[in-house]
């Protein structure tokens, strides 16, 4: 009997131990994820206020500001 329950007492420490290890690994992806989805909006924000014409104005407008700054003069 005793070696039933040695036995049983030892399952229920390995099954805690990996079910341990499981929830480690599932927050540890939720703390990455948190992190990745933050410096991407940090990134857009920056890129946002860096290129703030470049994303308010439509390809027409692009053309004519390029065309106004790069044409060869006469």
């Amino acid at each position: 009997m005793r070696m039933y329950l040695a036995a049983a007492g030892a399952a229920a420490i390995f099954l805690a131990y990996i079910t341990g290890v499981h929830i480690g690994n599932v927050r540890c992806d939720a703390r990455i994820a948190t992190a990745t989805a933050n410096q991407i909006n940090q990134n857009t924000q920056i890129v946002e206020a860096t290129n703030e014409i470049v994303f308010h104005t439509g390809v027409g407008d692009i053309r004519r500001i390029l065309r106004e700054k790069y044409t060869i003069a006469e």
